[in-house]
């Protein structure tokens, strides 16, 4: 049995993956778009906050930090007008989305998504 101070990161992604359904959700597009807001928001030294006050500058509507958080969180139903105002808050209007490019079935359901140009 592991106790909490021995468990390192790798080692619980890792048993989380052999969990049915977790590694899909993990590549899924709310998951590495929120990991693509949230390192560009902490790139930028913002806080939640700053980033709805940023948003509300650059698009002239708000979005409340608690929508951020739940978009930062991977949250089921997002609208693309949020994750639009939020992107181009943050100055990322370069996005890349790429879908798998090997041949077999597991490769073709990978997606990678790309920051190309911050403003």
């Amino acid at each position: 049995m592991w106790k909490v101070s021995d468990i390192k990161h790798e080692d619980l992604m890792r048993e989380l993956e052999e969990v049915p359904g977790v590694k899909e959700f993990m590549e899924s597009f709310p998951v590495l778009i929120a990991h693509q807001i949230y390192a560009r928001r902490i790139d930028l030294g913002w806080t939640q906050k700053d980033l709805a006050e940023q948003v509300k500058k650059v698009t002239g509507e708000s979005v409340p930090q608690s929508t951020i958080s739940r978009v930062e969180g991977a949250s089921p139903g997002i609208k693309a007008e949020t994750y639009d105002k939020i992107l181009r808050a943050l100055g990322m209007t370069g996005m890349k989305i790429e879908f798998g490019q090997g041949l077999d079935d597991a490769k073709k359901a990978d997606v990678h998504i790309k920051s190309t140009s911050f403003v």
